[in-house]
């Protein structure tokens, strides 16, 4: 069972995250150098999950048209919704961790311009993952999710760390000279160093996947059975 039975109350969270997904990706892209732009992990997670809200909102309203407003809510399945909502999570973290200090210029001079990508900026970084966790608190059902997950979530970074490496010998750099996305795994930048970023990094992200299947599991031993009026009622005071 999931914390939130409500479709509606899902319904307008999907379409806030399927339109500020959108939002910000067209910004990003349009004002910046698409070609590049797509070859960052921020890019590519917050397309995956704004493509994740878009077909989740068709679901719910089709599902809410057809069984009413309560009952459990659509998802694409438990695992795969949250890898998409686990990736963005990487990208949340590493944002503001390691990358929100720095003093990216991205309007190019203009003023209206670097306040436009600045909103979008901190919507595909900030907004859209914080949709995308409550999405899974609220609406995914708990108590499915096993420790093999958290493995297989990891194979899409593992596959996005060795296309950077390869990217850096044949792609064009990203500014200046600059071949790689991000600092900490610039081995122009540390070198040797990256032999030991990566697999530390690699260990981070399976023990958030960990963690995540850990609070999967509380937050299935905090819904009990309930009947469809009080998971409403509760649902209407959140």
């Amino acid at each position: 069972m999931t914390l939130c039975e409500n479709r509606i109350v899902a319904l307008v969270l999907r379409v806030v995250g399927s339109v500020l997904g959108v939002f910000g990706i067209a910004v990003m892209l349009t004002m910046t150098d698409a070609s590049l732009m797509l070859s960052y992990f921020t890019m590519q997670t917050n397309i995956f999950t704004t493509a994740t809200f878009i077909a989740l909102t068709v679901m719910t309203a089709v599902q809410a048209g057809k069984r009413g407003a309560r009952g459990e809510v659509a998802h694409i399945g438990v695992s795969l919704q949250l890898a998409f909502t686990f990736f963005i999570t990487i990208t949340f973290v590493v944002y503001w961790a390691m990358l929100s200090w720095q003093n990216f210029d991205m309007g190019g001079g203009d003023p209206s311009r670097a306040a436009l990508v600045s909103t979008a900026n901190y919507l595909v970084h900030g907004v859209v993952p914080v949709l995308a966790i409550a999405d899974w608190i609220l609406f995914l059902p708990h108590g499915r999710l096993r420790a093999r997950d958290a493995a297989l979530w990891l194979i899409y970074p593992i596959a996005y760390a060795v296309f950077i490496f390869i990217r850096a010998e044949v792609g064009a750099p990203f500014y200046g000279t600059t071949r790689y996305p991000y600092p900490f795994i610039d081995v122009d930048v540390i070198g040797a160093w990256v032999a030991l970023v990566v697999p530390v990094m690699a260990a981070a992200f399976y023990a958030l996947g960990r963690l995540y299947v850990f609070l999967d599991k509380i937050l299935a031993l905090r819904v009990p059975p309930v009947r469809a009026g009080e998971l409403y009622a509760r649902c209407a005071r959140a």
